[in-house]
């Protein structure tokens, strides 16, 4: 009887062992198809993959927009203020909601590119390696 009890027993810990590890290996496949989704979004310039972690220097250059613009914008007038700050503590001190910020951040990119249509856009990610000078393409 005793070895029948340690044998259930294993057999019950061995059957929850495999069902976390299952789990976790589907929380993992899942945050790494979240993750290559938001960068794609960030590589091609798509404003819903801003965040509240993000300073505006960082959206300046990922999205090609003056830091000047997106301050003006938001109605900053001391630019060292919020140089690394993030939209999240800059919510903070506006007293308003992190999303109504990254809204507001949102569509000023978008109102610039309407103004600026000439200016460099985020391109593609880059997946294709260009042959080397001086060889022909086949």
């Amino acid at each position: 009887m005793n070895v029948r009890l340690k044998l259930i027993s294993t057999g019950i810990l061995l059957c929850l062992a495999l069902g976390l590890t299952i789990f976790c290996a589907l929380q993992t496949v899942q945050a790494v198809q979240r993750f290559q989704q938001s960068r794609h979004m960030a590589l091609t310039g798509d404003v819903r993959s801003i965040r509240s972690w993000m300073t505006i220097p960082y959206i300046s250059k990922v999205y090609h927009v003056p830091e000047s613009y997106l301050l003006q914008r938001l109605h900053v007038s001391d630019p060292r203020s919020v140089s690394h700050v993030t939209l999240l503590s800059l919510a903070e001190r506006f007293h308003r909601t992190p999303d109504a910020l990254i809204h507001e951040v949102q569509t000023a990119i978008q109102t610039y590119r309407k103004q600026h249509p000439s200016q460099p856009q985020p391109g593609k990610p880059y997946s294709v390696i260009p042959p080397p000078v001086g060889r022909k393409k086949i």
